[in-house]
């Protein structure tokens, strides 16, 4: 609970990791599974609840991992073709009035990024993390060509957990599905482009990294073993 508002927590897991080549929630950074990382540290006591939506064919394996073996409060809910279509249908299965997204490949989220982005969503409605960016982002046409860059100060580079007032995510994936959307987006997009609603930015961290590539990975198990160092 959070300033009385129940909080509900989907991780969307049913994702098939085509860039990095094989299942990258099931490897294992310092003896234990990204989507375990993940969703432990997503369980967090501003959130009452999880939910994990998953692919049918690695169902029976998560929740081993998850509920049989960690033996974790979490629900399994199946997922769709699309990232936003699996959080639809985890949204279905939230009881809470503020809801938070969240990858499960960030397994490095923390108590305050947590509480702050909900805080921020209670305030705001819609709020999400991220970083500012310290590269030149560039705008490129279908075609390869350079069309205009994006000015540093005001270039941020998305993370999660992002989190939101219930009825705007509800009124923003129904919208998406009515729409056939298709792009490469995340719930803040839906939400803005959708409901209308600005999203508030809170700076999250450079450790809560998405890992989409093998050299993440390694970048990953750095940050497992500097935090392990940091607690001796």
């Amino acid at each position: 609970m959070h300033a009385g508002h129940k909080v509900s927590a989907i991780v969307t897991c049913a994702g098939k990791g085509t860039r990095f080549g094989s299942n990258k929630l099931l490897v294992t950074i310092d003896g234990m599974t990204v989507i375990e990382r993940t969703v432990r540290a997503i369980m967090v006591p501003v959130v009452d609840e999880v939910i994990v939506t998953v692919s049918p064919e690695n169902e029976a394996e998560y929740r081993r991992i998850l509920v049989d073996d960690a033996g974790l409060d979490v629900v399994l809910v199946e997922g769709g073709a699309e990232r936003h279509l699996s959080a639809m249908q985890g949204l279905a299965a939230t009881t809470g009035d503020i809801v938070i997204t969240h990858d499960g490949v960030r397994p490095f989220t923390t108590p305050d990024l947590v509480e702050k982005v909900v805080e921020a969503a209670v305030q705001h409605g819609a709020a999400m993390l991220g970083m500012p960016s310290t590269v030149q982002v560039k705008l490129v046409s279908d075609d390869g060509f350079i069309e205009g860059s994006l000015d540093r100060s005001h270039s941020w580079l998305g993370q999660t957990p992002q989190a939101f007032q219930r009825d705007l995510l509800h009124a923003a994936y129904r919208a998406a599905v009515e729409s056939e959307y298709a792009r490469v987006s995340d719930d803040a997009d839906l939400v803005a482009e959708y409901c209308g609603v600005a999203v508030r930015i809170i700076e999250g961290h450079v450790n809560n990294i998405k890992i989409t590539t093998p050299q993440d990975l390694g970048t990953a198990r750095l940050i497992a073993e500097h935090l392990l160092d940091a607690e001796e």
